[in-house]
């Protein structure tokens, strides 16, 4: 059976909002943040272009990166990655250039504007110089500008992989590619002498939360398998101008516990855990400046207590500071657990499709394309027979 990978439910859902959402304030064309990260300094130095191809196409459930229009002052933009970047007197663990979409889309960032990006890159030191892109834009004349951008520094490719489920990528992310993609431009990025770090997801629309984690244990272990040097694992937030944000509003969706992270976390021995990095289980930016509207959650007492340790692992990744997080009591975290035992594993189909039915209803999808797709998703769903039992 020839499957698109677009859900052509999910796509014409989550182009409809793309286009309603309001376009980037014209003087927020850069941003950075500095944190401690893997014993060092990790800088994200973020800038502005017109936006992920695939979210304006109908894209993923969970994201907003922000939407621009085609006229960027270019100009002004660079000036101001200039000035950024000649007041940083540190020398980075890790430095991370990330545009609103893919570095390697040449719609997005074109091979111009990074020639210009190099010039700026010459003042900066980092032991890691880190880009992020997907899959599919993935190719041997993108890569070689990772090659030289900074060439002191290890080269490094972030791919959102999100699950290691083609059916999940599809059907609740509405990703647009598939691990098979991830693969192939693993192989590409190993060629050309970097290394590839893939961001695998913990709270995945029309999953339960258990299901999530379970999902997220078994992404992180195909992605190693499929390419992955190392990995970064983060909650969805909801974002305005999201399908997310529809679900959260009609209450089919709602952000995991940061208790999540340590339960995937503890399932791997030290040596792996070596390799997992942690990130986005809280808001970087702060309201004035993000999209963000719900985040991943504990109780008040102990909110302060569990990001700390969660910092501390973030600092460095080990057996240990999971022990610390495993070993951390409060009430709510024991509700947490009682309440995750009483969820399904895996897929629920029933709930599934009448989510899937009330938003074609909301959006006017017309009934021969979702009677299409929820036949598609039946058919193909992993372990179905299961999946009507949980």
């Amino acid at each position: 059976m020839n499957i698109s990978k677009d859900n052509q439910v999910l796509k014409k859902i989550t182009k409809k909002i793309y286009d309603m959402r309001p376009q980037m304030p014209p003087d927020k064309r850069t941003h950075y943040r500095i944190e401690r990260a893997n014993g060092g300094l990790l800088c994200d130095l973020w800038f502005l272009t017109r936006g992920c191809m695939h979210d304006a196409g109908g894209g993923c459930t969970m994201c907003n990166y922000g939407k621009a229009s085609d006229v960027i002052e270019q100009e002004r933009m660079l000036a101001e990655l200039h000035s950024l970047v000649r007041r940083f007197p540190w020398e980075f663990e890790d430095f991370l250039l990330t545009p609103s979409g893919s570095m390697l889309d040449e719609r997005e960032v074109p091979e111009a504007l990074r020639e210009k990006l190099k010039t700026i890159l010459k003042a900066v030191k980092a032991r890691r110089f880190i880009i992020e892109t997907r899959a599919d834009a993935v190719s041997e004349k993108g890569l070689e500008f990772l090659r030289t951008a900074m060439p002191s520094a290890e080269p490094y490719v972030e791919i959102g992989y999100e699950s290691g489920d083609d059916w999940i990528l599809r059907n609740c992310i509405n990703k647009g590619t598939d691990t098979a993609a991830f693969e192939r431009a693993a192989h590409l990025i190993h060629q050309a002498g970097a290394k590839v770090t893939a961001n695998i997801a913990v709270g995945i629309p029309f999953l339960s939360e258990r299901a999530s984690v379970n999902e997220a244990v078994s992404s992180i272990k195909k992605a190693f398998m499929q390419g992955a040097d190392s990995v970064v694992l983060f909650p969805y937030h909801v974002k305005h101008g999201t399908l997310l944000e529809v679900m959260y509003q009609k209450g089919w969706y709602r952000c995991v516990s940061l208790w999540a992270l340590p339960e995937v976390l503890s399932r791997f021995p030290d040596k792996i855990l070596e390799q997992i990095q942690i990130s986005w289980y809280k808001d970087y930016f702060g309201a004035d400046r993000s999209h963000i509207f719900v985040s991943p959650h504990t109780c008040e007492a102990c909110r302060k207590d569990v990001l700390g340790l969660l910092d501390a692992y973030r600092e460095e990744p080990s057996a240990a500071n999971v022990a610390q997080l495993m070993a951390y009591t409060c009430a709510c975290r024991e509700r947490w657990r009682d309440g995750l035992q009483k969820q399904a594993e895996g897929i629920e189909w029933e709930k599934t499709e009448a989510i899937y039915r009330a938003l074609a209803e909301m959006y006017g999808i017309d009934s021969q394309i979702l009677e299409e797709e929820l036949s598609v998703m039946k058919t193909t769903i992993r372990g179905f027979k299961d999946a009507d039992k949980c």
